[in-house]
């Protein structure tokens, strides 16, 4: 799939999710074990963050802004990175049925805090996925140290050395999320609504893993180096350790780099982290995966299918594949309405707080629904506009 067509958004960590979970071993039900903590093998090679330099008179590298396509340069593989992206890709060719348990860590360190949440994962080849997570039971009071590692500032040159923050940790928001191959339907069963999500018909049919990160369940090892910088950052008998960069401006949007550490015995993924641009960490955990279950094909023939669920007792709200509300914050209010009347929605005018300045009056600075809502045309949107300023300074609403 060309991501570049792709829309990755809302869904990233949905496709993500279920894309980490390809590669495995058929009619094996495996029992991982549940701590996320790991120590890091010994390195094999040079590390991911000190790519190969440029050698003389090779094509100058586009900037990240303007990779709206791949970086045509290719990596050379380490060896043995080659032979496991080669392995994983074999193994994920052999699934047809996935079914399992994740432990989800958010960690936002900003605020210093980190949300729990548990859940089930089901896949059906090619295109039928779900995800099922349920906040996790935490303990008050209850704290998580976790070590960030040094980091050197691109701009500045400065270097931030390595510490331990401590985490306050709480459960995370439910969520699910049903792809039958056509939609991704998204359920809130607090609200019993259900927000359907159209799949493209020019994706409908395809490999649910072709999307945000395809590596991450078998691409052929020529495809992935094409669109990541890799490296093998360490292996064990029992674990491969394989860091990626984003070398697309669509990759990079939704994170800057992602760990994954494979289980050699099955090529399963163990864990995945993945850090966004803002430093913020997700990390799945798998446990008791069930590959090719003859039980769960069955219980599908007969009814019981986890992709088709009964929610006729759900009331179907506004799809995020309607058409968005595009954005006229700062414009002066005939564009605004020029431009919502263009995309087809009705507008409504409301006087706000005196403008500041001259210029700034009968300028919009507050819509509603918000900007990139989705909303049907047709609808009304309700516009706010800096009034006419006030002799002696502007008054506060």
């Amino acid at each position: 799939m060309d991501a570049t067509k792709h829309p990755v958004g809302w869904t990233a960590g949905f496709f993500l999710l279920l894309g980490t979970l390809l590669p495995g071993m058929p009619d094996a039900t495996i029992a991982q074990n549940p701590s996320p903590r790991r120590v890091t093998p010994k390195a094999t090679g040079r590390p991911a963050s000190q790519p190969a330099r440029q050698q003389a008179g090779a094509p100058k590298r586009l900037p990240r802004s303007r990779l709206q396509s791949p970086d045509l340069r290719v990596q050379k593989l380490d060896p043995k990175l080659k032979s496991a992206l080669l392995k994983w890709e074999l193994a994920t060719s052999r699934i047809k049925t996935l079914k399992g348990e994740i432990y989800r860590y958010h960690r936002e360190f900003v605020f210093n805090t980190e949300k729990r949440a548990r859940g089930m994962f089901y896949y059906e080849s090619p295109d039928k996925g779900r995800l099922d997570i349920y906040a996790a039971q935490i303990p008050k009071g209850t704290i998580s140290s976790v070590k960030q590692p040094a980091r050197r500032d691109p701009r500045t040159g400065k270097v931030t050395p390595a510490r331990k923050v401590p985490l306050a940790v709480s459960g995370d928001n439910p969520e699910k999320w049903i792809c039958d191959g056509t939609q991704v339907l998204e359920v809130n069963d607090v609200d019993r609504t259900v927000t359907s999500h159209k799949i493209p018909s020019d994706y409908q049919g395809r490999r649910i893993m072709d999307g945000p990160l395809p590596f991450l369940f078998g691409m052929p090892p020529d495809k992935a180096v094409r669109r990541y910088q890799m490296s093998l950052l360490g292996e064990s008998k029992d674990e491969v350790w394989i860091r990626a960069f984003p070398r697309w401006k669509q990759d990079a949007v939704n994170y800057r780099e992602a760990t994954v550490i494979l289980d050699t015995a099955t090529y399963l993924p163990k864990h995945v982290r993945l850090t966004a641009p803002d430093n913020t960490q997700t990390i799945y955990s798998f446990f008791r995966m069930t590959v090719n279950s003859k039980l769960e094909a069955l219980a599908q023939v007969f009814g019981s299918s986890p992709f088709r669920p009964n929610l006729s007792r759900y009331r179907v709200v506004a799809s995020q594949s309607e058409p968005v509300v595009p954005s006229v914050i700062g414009l002066p209010w005939k564009k605004a309405q020029s431009v919502l009347t263009a995309a087809g929605y009705k507008v409504k005018f409301t006087a706000g707080v005196p403008a500041a300045k001259r210029d700034l009056t009968y300028v919009i600075y507050q819509q509603a629904p918000r900007q990139k809502a989705p909303l049907a045309p047709g609808s009304q949107i309700q516009l706010t506009f800096f009034g006419k300023p006030v002799a002696g300074g502007s008054k506060k609403r």
